[in-house]
């Protein structure tokens, strides 16, 4: 009988309440499936790139399952969303996984393995089981969110001026 796997997908916000979806897919759907449904899930456009990385307790990055392949990273070609298959990657409830999201803005997603069930054969994947709290625009992230304040001339005074400063002259 085939299963179905339901992962719990937290997104990394500055707000206080917790937004999250479940998304439900079966063990023979693909990540770029699991990739589409989260962009679905929280109103994303799916215009950016894009990668799962296997995690840890501490959700610390692992080996990455990319959206596009990018050229080969340290540990040779990186498996692609399109080609690798959840039950070819997802052992065991309670599985992490670290999803993200436009690598500008980064936005990164929190997913777990929330449950491994019989899949119904009635039962239509992928499909959304369950949605908490108001997703966040895409867009949101400003300049100042993702880079803090930086200005470009710190020591703006004019008390110290190099030979640089002056109007150029041609010499002739």
């Amino acid at each position: 009988m085939e299963k179905a796997f339901k992962f719990r997908v937290l997104i990394d916000t500055a707000e206080k309440q917790d937004v999250f979806r479940d998304i439900v897919l079966k063990n023979n759907q693909s990540f770029l499936d699991l990739h589409n449904q989260i962009q679905e899930a929280f109103g994303f456009d799916n215009s950016e790139m894009a990668s799962f990385y296997l995690s840890n307790e501490d959700w610390e990055r692992g080996e990455e399952i990319a959206l596009m392949d990018m050229g080969a990273g340290k540990q040779g070609p990186a498996k692609l969303m399109e080609e690798t298959l959840i039950h070819d990657i997802v052992e065991d409830q309670k599985q992490k996984i670290l999803y993200v999201f436009d690598f500008l803005r980064m936005w990164t997603f929190f997913v777990e393995v929330a449950e491994i069930r019989d899949a119904d054969k009635d039962e239509e994947f992928p499909k959304i089981s369950l949605s908490y709290g108001e997703a966040p625009d895409q867009h949101s992230k400003t300049a100042e969110d993702l880079f803090g304040t930086m200005n470009a001339y710190p020591d703006d005074d004019d008390s110290e001026k190099s030979d640089f400063d002056e109007p150029f002259e041609e010499e002739l």
